[in-house]
């Protein structure tokens, strides 16, 4: 069913969606309900490796890195990460051999039921939220059929009140929270992006061993260098204009726009950063997961946008 959810007040911002069982996808989707019941059937291999995150968390970043780690080399993949996404349709993967790396942005609960079964070894990555909203806020206003219009702050005030794709980020981050806190033998690694970003070495290494990889120090440190995003954009000239691009305004696909882990500080304004922030503290003050980089940002200058544009609530 397509919705369109409107920004508060004199915000100005509106963007439309498709909810299926609760949870916003994007309007471009077709036969949602086909699709889904498609993915719950999916059989998955005790090996596979899913990669869960809220959209704009870094899968594709974190999809290269597990790939060239599984098959001990140092080439990016020519694939587009996107195929390997288990809401895009399963039919692209379920006859490729295991293991399989593969990726969602759902729910623990709403992964098709052979991955829980199984407890096929899950990458759970999470990046700041204020990336998070920015970085999405570039790609999903895009997308020509969510017929979005409207400003940064907007969006921000969208984002906040979990009216975007794929629902609320905070909600999203404390049940796969608790999914880690009361199955602790399911095999969940949390992976911070910035961590990845500031020390994709020590991340990386760390991944091959949860993994149960073999992978030499050196493998390991040439996939380093060839997943920084210089060298991503490039090798990946080919999946940018990919024909999801088609859905997209300009048709283009918006990939790699930057790939670093503070541009955020671009878009928000000191209000909206102290908003934000208290926002945050409020709704994450009894989660065992808290971002360094918000409840302890070490200084008062935040680095943000220096003039505040609006005087309501983001």
């Amino acid at each position: 069913m397509l919705k369109t959810f409107v920004a508060d007040g004199d915000l100005a911002g509106s963007i439309t969606i498709k909810e299926y069982e609760g949870r916003y996808f994007p309007a471009s989707i077709p036969d949602i309900p086909s699709q889904w019941k498609c993915m719950q059937s999916f059989d998955a291999d005790d090996n596979d490796i899913i990669i869960c995150s809220y959209p704009k968390s870094g899968f594709h970043w974190i999809w290269e890195v597990v790939t060239m780690l599984v098959n001990n080399t140092t080439s990016i993949s020519k694939d587009l990460p996107a195929k390997y996404n288990l809401e895009a349709g399963v039919r692209n993967v379920e006859q490729l051999p295991p293991p399989r790396v593969l990726g969602s942005h759902l729910y623990y609960e709403q992964l098709p039921a052979s991955i829980r079964l199984k407890k096929c070894k899950i990458i759970n990555v999470i990046r700041d939220p204020r990336a998070v909203a920015v970085s999405g806020f570039h790609f999903f206003t895009k997308i020509k059929e969510s017929k979005w219009t409207g400003s940064w702050a907007g969006y921000l005030n969208l984002f906040l009140n979990g009216k975007v794709l794929f629902n609320d980020w905070f909600q999203h981050t404390q049940l796969w929270e608790r999914v880690r806190q009361n199955n602790p033998d399911n095999p969940i690694h949390v992976l911070f992006y910035e961590d990845a970003k500031k020390n994709p070495f020590y991340e990386f290494k760390r991944l091959a061993r949860f993994l149960q990889l073999d992978v030499k120090d050196s493998i390991i440190r040439t996939i380093a260098e060839k997943t920084k995003f210089s060298h991503m954009r490039i090798s990946k000239e080919a999946a940018i204009g990919h024909r999801l691009g088609n859905v997209f305004a300009g048709n283009t696909y918006p990939l790699y726009r930057k790939g670093i882990e503070d541009d955020w500080k671009s878009y928000f304004t000191l209000q909206q950063n102290a908003e934000f922030e208290q926002i945050y503290k409020e709704r994450m003050q009894y989660n065992k997961l808290q971002l360094k980089s918000v409840v302890n940002p070490g200084n008062t200058d935040t680095g943000c946008v220096e003039e505040t544009r609006y005087g309501s609530k983001l």
